[in-house]
């Protein structure tokens, strides 16, 4: 019997301890799953809307005349700025001056009448019965020459705001009708913009919220506005709801009528961002595979949106975790794994905007 030194024994059974956890070693490098993994990140679900919109002046009317009459005086040219109130155009008024003038006589009449009555009363020289109808004839002739005034009024042309007066045929000596457009006016110091949102976007649309709208007849500028109003109903048909906009329009580039390119930025709420190869889908609905104490574990999801090779994603998942892009087949709940490839990168500190044009 060969007795060891005291050294050697020592060395001999270190050995001996050592071979059941290095066979274990190998058996867990055997048994990992073999993963290609990636940091999730936080991005805000913003969206930017092109919308096509159609512009409109603030005010903008036809103007008619109230009766049918002869054109005197076109007060008035195409493009010319008018005020509140100012004459466009007059009718001849003849009859209509005679006809004031008359009745203003009748009041006199009347008038004078019923004054003579009135100092009588009391005397019984008059009877009541008279004063009476004394007066009803004055409250009558007083109501003729309103008439007439309106009636005269009613020749001439006012301009109801300020604005640009447009285009028109009329000129001195024609004869128009109450069906006859004069003209039109506009006041485009400020110009609204019409365009439909899609229904989804509505819980993110507010009265003041900024819109960029761009003309082709001025490509390379953008007006800047803001939303004014929304509709208080949405289209059953196309399910959209209309949204109007103010822009500003001091420098009178633009018209009514005008079309435009709408941009609308619509913020949105920070949600996980995640490869879209990370996504899967099971008979429960959709989950990703994340690496937490270097096991797998199944984390259910639901997808927000999708936007450039990443997709937004709401669930327990967590900015910064690891989880696995390729190599998610073999992978069980509880699986060791082994990343052969995208090692973790630190996630950035400030969420990105996930914006998407749609």
């Amino acid at each position: 019997m060969t007795i060891l030194p005291v050294p050697t024994l020592f060395l001999t059974a270190l050995l001996l301890l050592q071979q059941p956890a290095t066979a274990q070693a190998v058996q867990d490098a055997s048994s990992s799953v073999p993963v290609i993994v990636a940091p999730s990140t936080s991005a805000r679900d913003g969206v930017d809307l092109d919308i096509i919109g159609s512009g409109s002046a603030r005010h903008s009317v036809v103007i008619f005349p109230a009766v049918a009459g002869e054109v005197v005086e076109v007060a008035f040219r195409t493009g010319q700025s008018v005020r509140a109130g100012q004459v466009l155009l007059r009718l001849l008024d003849r009859q209509e001056r005679l006809a004031v003038d008359l009745a203003s006589a009748k009041v006199d009449t009347a008038s004078a009448l019923s004054d003579r009555y009135e100092a009588t009363r009391g005397s019984g020289a008059v009877p009541e019965r008279v004063l009476d109808e004394a007066l009803t004839t004055l409250r009558g002739a007083r109501i003729a020459l309103a008439q007439a005034r309106v009636a005269l009024a009613d020749r001439v042309v006012l301009a109801p705001f300020a604005g640009i007066v447009g285009l028109s045929d009329v000129e001195r000596g024609d004869r128009v009708t109450t069906a006859s457009a004069l003209t039109t006016i506009d006041d485009r110091r400020v110009l609204l913009i019409d365009f439909d949102v899609p229904e989804p976007y509505l819980a993110r649309i507010a009265p003041g919220h900024l819109i960029a709208a761009v003309n082709p007849a001025y490509p390379d500028r953008s007006f800047a506005g803001k939303v004014s109003e929304i509709d208080s109903r949405v289209d059953p048909v196309t399910r959209n709801v209309r949204v109007r906009a103010q822009v500003a329009n001091t420098a009178d580039l633009l018209r009514p009528g005008m079309s435009f390119a709408v941009r609308l930025s619509l913020p949105g709420k920070i949600f996980v961002s995640v490869p879209e190869l990370a996504l899967q889908w099971g008979r429960d609905g959709s989950f990703v595979w994340v690496i937490r104490a270097g096991k797998s574990e199944k984390v259910a999801v639901r997808p927000v949106r999708r936007t450039s090779g990443r997709v937004l994603i709401d669930g327990t998942l967590t900015s910064g975790e690891t989880v696995v892009v390729e190599g998610v087949q073999r992978l069980r709940e509880g699986s060791g794994v082994r990343i052969v490839g995208n090692p973790v990168e630190k996630p950035a500190g400030k969420p990105a905007d996930s914006s998407a044009t749609r």
